[in-house]
């Protein structure tokens, strides 16, 4: 099989696992295949330095199979004390750097992660590449080590860095389908989803189906348009590079086709709504696998729904100040932001929060945060 002919199953089953998680262990394995790695580990999360709104997204993976024990003795043994995290943190959006370029050369010697954890594994010569996505969205992948003894070579980089653009679209559609309950299912049944705008289109760039939100823009024609039953985009520009998109994800010629995204401005909002186009053509999901080519998420990131300080407050026992907190945390504010928004002093702040962990008998903000989060979605509160 060539390259390219593999670099097309890779694409097409990263489209897959953006939709089915349960799918990543087989994107990963191809992936290995082409850039000649031992394995890797993929982390998507919405964070702001070393600490991280929720982690939404987190498989280490070897040959195309995933260890769930490694992703718990990570995060329950190394993350905490891991010299690397913040260094990850620092790199620049795409950059592809070697593993030991973010150790000391001391800690490479004292480092439970690096002299412990990577050499058991086959990390320690592998590559890290962090990538910026919306709404503070932002994936950490950490490839493992070159099954060639003689290391990597520019080939070997250079296909990584052509996967990129791909991983970033993966984790945006993936991280809005699992923000929207929506992850696995099927093509109909995204169409049921009240949260994201949803539009299904044939192989010829037809519009078969587009669920209540994304009607709704259409018929504003602000932004997105119903064109004689074909999606445009309002401005010339942004009308352009929409085509473009769909013209790739079609794919008329029996090839893969290819992910992507966009931003299309809706005057006189600010805000401009976030676009991503997928190609679905045999998935085999449903009846309508057949029918339906292309599918285009429209999120618009101001209707973000937020979680009720007053839910948080009945469900948890909070007073409303240690309520306001808890959904600050959440939203990924750090103590120190929520201070200066609160016109509190970062000692309140703390203070507050021992008290939610006192009531709640845990120790940990991550814990906090995960229970408020859990929360979304649930009816607020009478009165």
């Amino acid at each position: 099989m060539s390259q390219q002919d593999m670099f097309g199953r890779i694409l097409a089953s990263l489209h897959k696992a953006a939709l089915d998680p349960a799918r990543w262990s087989d994107a990963a394995g191809l992936i290995d295949r082409v850039s000649g790695a031992k394995g890797s580990a993929l982390l998507i999360s919405n964070a702001t330095g070393r600490a991280c709104r929720t982690v939404s997204f987190w498989r280490v993976c070897f040959g195309g199979r995933r260890y769930r024990d490694l992703e718990q003795e990570y995060f329950r043994e190394y993350w905490s004390g891991d010299e690397r995290v913040p260094r990850v943190r620092r790199l620049r959006d795409g950059e592809v750097v070697p593993t030991g370029d973010l150790y000391t050369d001391e800690e490479k010697e004292t480092s439970a992660t690096y002299s412990e954890l990577m050499t058991r594994t086959d990390m320690r010569d592998g590559l890290h590449v962090r990538l910026d996505g919306p709404d503070r969205l932002q994936v950490v992948w950490a490839v493992g080590e070159c099954i060639d003894p003689r290391g990597w070579t520019a080939a070997q980089i250079g296909a990584i860095e052509r996967l990129l653009p791909h991983l970033r679209h993966f984790a945006s559609v993936r991280q809005v389908l699992a923000d929207t309950q929506a992850l696995s299912h099927s093509l109909g049944a995204l169409l049921d989803n009240a949260r994201v705008g949803i539009i299904q289109l044939d192989r010829s760039g037809r519009i078969v189906e587009a669920n209540d939100p994304a009607a709704r823009i259409l018929r504003r024609r602000t932004a997105l348009l119903d064109s004689g039953g074909f999606l445009r985009a309002r401005a010339a520009g942004e009308n352009t590079r929409l085509q473009r998109l769909l013209a790739e994800a079609q794919s008329p010629f029996g090839a893969q086709g290819s992910a992507g995204s966009t931003t299309i401005g809706r005057p006189p909002s600010a805000t401009r709504l976030l676009v991503h186009v997928t190609p679905v053509s045999g998935r085999g999901w449903d009846f309508q696998a057949g029918r339906v080519a292309v599918l285009v998420m429209v999120v618009d990131p101001a209707r973000r729904p937020g979680i009720d300080a007053g839910l948080v407050a009945t469900a948890l026992n909070l007073t409303p100040a240690e309520s306001r907190l808890a959904v600050m945390l959440a939203d990924g504010r750090s103590l120190r932001e929520i201070a200066a928004m609160t016109s509190r002093t970062e000692g309140t702040v703390r203070w507050h929060l021992k008290q939610i962990f006192r009531k709640q008998g845990i120790a940990r903000q991550t814990e906090l945060v995960r229970r408020v989060l859990a929360l979304e979605g649930l009816p607020r509160p009478p009165g």
